[in-house]
């Protein structure tokens, strides 16, 4: 009598000799993945500790050097730049050198304060005015030092004089182009340098500002 032969073994036998490439490396791919995985490697990577800094001290990054100088509350720049009724200046005296090797713009998402929006309901400061020229968003040219102020617009009530905040430090990395140029984008939070906010009123863009 012939040996009965188990179907299931030979349906799956057929299966196997049907299966395509493919299949054997996603199959192989899901056991690498459950391996990794058991192991803790596709966890989330920890985020680095933000570093605390001290007004005066440089914080060194890959596009700009910043150093915080103070910070203090402020009724206008000159007679270019006003708040509107009811608010005041919040102002972030700051040295700032480029140290990358192309110019840019503006520092707005590089020098931002915790909790502090501007007028558009922004993280980033309203404008940058460089110290002695009035100018606005200046443009900062690579190994140049510049010692700007940045402004956002807050309620008068919103801050007093004596009160504490943090500024951050933010860096970005630089994206090398295909189709396009190289870009500085990802900004990231590398220090937080803690103040307390003077007042200046009308007068706190001298160059000789203490």
């Amino acid at each position: 009598m012939p040996a009965v032969r188990d179907r299931s073994s030979s349906r799956l036998l057929s299966l196997v000799e049907q299966a395509t490439p493919a299949f054997y490396a996603i199959s192989a791919l899901a056991v690498v993945l459950g391996a990794v995985a058991g192991f803790g490697g596709l966890d989330t990577v920890a985020e680095v500790p933000v570093a605390r800094a001290a007004s005066g001290q440089v914080v060194t990054g890959k596009q700009l050097d910043v150093t915080i100088e103070d910070a203090f509350l402020a009724d206008g720049f000159d007679p270019y730049f006003e708040p509107d009724e009811g608010n005041r200046f919040l102002a972030v005296r700051a040295l700032i050198t480029n140290v990358s090797n192309t110019p840019m713009d503006t520092a707005k998402d590089n020098v931002l304060v915790n909790g502090v929006v501007g007028s558009a309901g922004e993280p980033q400061a309203d404008e940058v005015i460089r110290i002695g020229e009035s100018s606005s968003n200046p443009m900062l040219q690579p190994g140049v030092a510049q010692e700007v102020v940045l402004l956002w617009q807050i309620p008068a009530t919103d801050k007093k004089s004596g009160a504490e905040i943090t500024v951050q430090v933010l860096d970005k990395t630089l994206r090398k182009g295909f189709l396009f140029d190289d870009s500085w984008d990802d900004p990231r939070v590398t220090a937080e340098v803690p103040l307390v906010v003077g007042d200046r009123g009308f007068d706190f863009a001298r160059d000789d500002a203490p």
